[in-house]
């Protein structure tokens, strides 16, 4: 009796183990097909959240953060877990480990610039989430159509000038994700004098 339980008990495990992981690259290969509208949907529906309130600025590649989400979900959902049980604009500024070389999040206290002293910037391996939460930064976004290189590649980074560039601020109910194919520049003064802003960035890992 003993021998049957333990080889009933093993195949259980087995049978679950290959369950979930069935389901979940279902769900992976699900999400690299979703359409824009099928991927802004399930954004809205905040099954990603893990209790944040923030939501992603309009801007955000909706297609691209869903399947990076079910590609990497235990790195996403420790990100958003993290993001949602600190204190974030009273917390000390530092960096902090999320998940190993998956993630870590910087929280930075800085001074936005004059638009002529930031650099645009695209990264290879790494994806920025990035979330102001005190004060106001203006996010420069372009792509790779627009933009040509001034420096060579230096993991994680190279920098770009861009003949054509859209602005937008930053608010405090809403982050931007920044995939390597955005290209972007931050800290930018979104008034006529600099200011001084705290932002959570958070680095994750890019999944092909």
């Amino acid at each position: 009796m003993k021998s049957k339980f333990v080889f009933s008990s093993s195949s259980l495990f087995i049978g679950l183990f290959l369950f979930f992981f069935t389901e979940n690259a279902r769900s992976q290969e699900s999400a690299d097909n979703w359409t824009l509208k099928q991927a802004r949907q399930w954004t809205q529906k905040q099954e990603w959240a893990n209790g944040l309130k923030a939501m992603p600025h309009k801007t955000t590649d909706y297609q691209e953060f869903a399947s990076q989400y079910h590609k990497n979900k235990k790195v996403w959902d420790k990100t958003f877990q993290w993001l949602a049980t600190h204190d974030l604009a009273n917390m000390p500024a530092g960096r902090y480990e999320v998940d190993g070389e998956h993630c870590y999040i910087n929280v930075q206290d800085a001074t936005t610039q004059d638009v002529s002293k930031r650099k645009i910037e695209a990264h290879r391996h790494g994806i920025d989430l990035q979330y102001v939460v005190k004060g106001t930064e203006r996010f420069g976004i372009t792509s790779a159509e627009y933009a040509e290189p001034i420096t060579e590649y230096k993991p994680d980074v190279t920098f770009y000038k861009a003949k054509k560039i859209k602005y937008v601020d930053s608010t405090p109910d809403t982050f931007f994700m920044f995939f390597p194919k955005n290209f972007h520049q931050a800290l930018v003064k979104a008034g006529k004098e600099p200011e001084d802003i705290r932002v959570i960035v958070a680095k994750i890992e890019y999944i092909p």
